[in-house]
């Protein structure tokens, strides 16, 4: 047995209305603030002469491999030297580099958590100790001719 066929007709009006019940057509739009897409201008890339050696001496100070720093943008301060912004896995670094290539300083631009202080003294005494074991040497597989 189902419904008779009144309370369908009366019914269905009614659930195709509710949600347009739900909808507020009293507020003003122009108080709401207007969301405008923004972009940021492209980076020039960044000289390999500066990139190279920041890249070098950040892996030196934090213990990490190359691969996990990058290079974010960097600027000419005058004299011959240069401000390199690094990407050292999760931390900022800023590297002062001259136009030769001599690194002059990598300085941390956000403070360090106390596991990173640990693990770089601890790292520090183990390469002082000279238990630092060198990287194995990968060998490269030969193409099949």
């Amino acid at each position: 047995m189902g419904l008779p066929n009144n309370i369908l007709c009366r019914i269905a009006p009614l659930a195709i209305l509710v949600p347009l019940a739900a909808c507020s057509t009293t507020s003003d739009i122009g108080s709401r603030p207007v969301i405008i897409p923004t972009f940021a201008p492209p980076r020039p890339p960044v000289d390999a002469a500066l990139a190279d050696p920041c890249i070098s001496a950040a892996s030196a100070k934090y213990f990490l491999a190359e691969r996990h720093i990058k290079v974010i943008d960097s600027e000419a301060v005058g004299g011959g030297v240069n401000h390199v912004r690094l990407k050292a896995d999760i931390r900022d670094a800023l590297c002062t580099v001259t136009d030769k290539g001599k690194v002059r300083s990598v300085v941390d631009t956000m403070p360090k958590s106390a596991d990173q202080v640990a693990a770089e003294e601890a790292a520090a005494r183990k390469a002082a100790s000279g238990q630092a074991e060198a990287p194995a040497p990968v060998k490269k597989a030969r193409k099949k001719s």
